[in-house]
């Protein structure tokens, strides 16, 4: 017989971790198809362990899909750190441009989810407990992959057209994943001030490096969104270096968080635009219109986490 009191605790659990995959599934099934479109023709092998790990979240992200239906938080169905505008039409392009099988009807289903209707069945907690123990593993393997992959590259054992940073950049986001999922897993409750100083100081290294990414595939010809993808890159290295601060006061947490919030609204717009560019063929560049929209919802996922914390400040209307 279940305890009513447990009930406000099983719904969080259910919520958050299918909010969570709902995210992070897809995030990591494009990892897989940016690594597939990367690899040499001849790394036959390597390809067809991409194409696993795509097929392994396309299953992850399907069953989250069915249980999030009426559950998932209406807060992340609007943040558009799921799909946004975009997406579809990313995802159309670049299967055109590099051959690899995008499965859009899990897009198109997760743009259709209703939001948690305020009572989660109890009965589903089972089915979301396996789920996050079978994206545990899953995430787990991947992660070695992307390890083994990066050791390969930087030993110069392996040819690939993606940088040896990205593969560390994807590396620490499949760890960051896992950690979420473990949280989870054990109902583990971390001070919020603590979990939120951790999560604003790994979004601004993942943030940054993203508009080092962007400079790096630009044409050098696109002097103006090479020099604006620099100084993004910059601000938010300075403000990974305050966030790390030692004894890093109240007020200036508060401060540095309005900080985080503006300059993630600024390099989410130069995404938006950059990939509308990227689907209209009006930048010169090696980017794919996935890879900006997966940037973009990244944006969007921390700005949803900094908001949550900071309600109300800088809407984005």
């Amino acid at each position: 017989m279940l305890d009513t009191g447990s009930v406000p605790m099983i719904g969080n659990f259910v919520r958050e971790s299918l909010d969570l995959h709902l995210f992070f599934a897809r995030i990591m099934r494009e990892h897989a198809i940016f690594m597939q479109a990367g690899f040499l023709a001849k790394d036959v092998t390597y390809v067809q362990q991409a194409e696993q790990f795509k097929c392994q979240y396309d299953e992850i992200l399907k069953e989250a899909l069915m249980l999030s239906d009426c559950t998932a938080s209406e807060q992340v169905l609007q943040s558009e750190e799921l799909v946004t505008d975009k997406t579809l039409r990313a995802e159309q392009k670049t299967q055109e441009l590099t051959g690899i099988p995008i499965d859009r009807a899990l897009t198109a289903e997760e743009v259709r989810l209703n939001p948690d209707l305020g009572t989660i069945p109890a009965e589903i907690e089972p089915q979301v407990r396996a789920l996050n123990q079978k994206s545990m593993l899953i995430t787990t393997s991947f992660a070695e992959f992307k390890a083994m992959v990066l050791d390969r590259v930087t030993h110069c054992c392996l040819a690939c057209n993606l940088f040896p940073l990205q593969f560390e950049h994807v590396y620490r986001e499949a760890l960051f994943y896992l950690k979420v999922l473990k949280r989870l897993q054990n109902n583990q409750f971390v001070d919020s001030r603590v979990d939120l100083l951790e999560q604003e100081i790994f979004w601004d290294e993942i943030m940054g490096e993203h508009a080092k990414f962007v400079r790096h595939l630009l044409d050098p010809s696109e002097r103006a969104l090479c020099h604006k993808a620099k100084e993004l890159a910059k601000s938010f290295e300075r403000l990974e270096q305050k966030m790390k601060g030692e004894g890093l006061p109240a007020s200036s947490f508060g401060r540095l968080m309005h900080e985080n919030i503006s300059a993630t609204l600024l390099i989410a717009e130069f995404k938006a635009t950059g990939t509308e560019l990227i689907l209209a063929c009006q930048v010169k560049s090696k980017l794919s219109p996935l890879m900006t929209d997966h940037t973009l919802r990244e944006a969007n996922y921390y700005l949803r986490v900094l908001q949550t914390w900071n309600p109300g400040y800088l809407g984005r209307g």
